[in-house]
């Protein structure tokens, strides 16, 4: 049975109640759920305790599930809600202003050149944790997922030109706090 016929039929069998059929769209999903979840805290261990989350609430909320939009749509929302939950938990916690971030200097020339990459790697990876999370969040659905403004909008639950104009505020942000590994940054 094809993915597009088998999805409404274990949805149905799920909403009354069967947990074999739910574990199946679970199945069906739980890799892109993951990946996006991964994309966005940057961390294994996160973003599989919360995709696992992900499921769990979706499983007690079937019963309130709409079918106006799909499954697929209907619980991407659920994980970025909770990966936008855990990003203000870690920024709480880890709350460092974006920018200040200072890669240590290398001791010679040719150790510049080796730890360059790794150096601008950290320091890409912490601009993007230190982003507010709904500009997080619209830069990886729209960048790394390669999903259409459209689509980004319905996900975060904003109009197509606020999750263009959150890409771009990501960007510029990411920008800035990248300005040392650009062409013609600060040294």
């Amino acid at each position: 049975m094809s993915r597009a016929i088998q999805e409404p039929v274990l949805l149905a069998r799920a909403r009354a109640g069967d947990r074999q059929a739910y574990g199946e769209l679970v199945g069906l999903h739980f890799a892109r759920v993951y990946s996006l979840l991964h994309r966005t805290t940057g961390n294994h261990e996160d973003a599989e305790d919360l995709a696992q989350e992900t499921f769990v609430r979706a499983w007690t909320a079937l019963a309130r599930f709409r079918e106006s939009s799909s499954f697929s749509t209907w619980v991407t929302r659920i994980a970025l809600h909770l990966a936008t939950d855990h990003a203000r938990a870690r920024a709480l916690r880890h709350s460092t202003p974006l920018g200040e971030h200072d890669p240590a200097q290398p001791e010679s020339h040719s150790a510049a050149a080796q730890s360059h990459e790794a150096e601008l790697a950290a320091a890409t990876a912490h601009a993007l944790d230190c982003l507010p999370p709904r500009l997080r969040l619209a830069l990886v659905l729209r960048v790394l997922e390669g999903r259409e403004y459209a689509e980004v909008a319905e996900l975060t639950g904003v109009r197509p030109a606020t999750a263009r104009t959150q890409v771009m505020q990501a960007r510029s942000l990411l920008t800035r706090a990248l300005a040392r590994w650009l062409p013609g940054g600060r040294a």
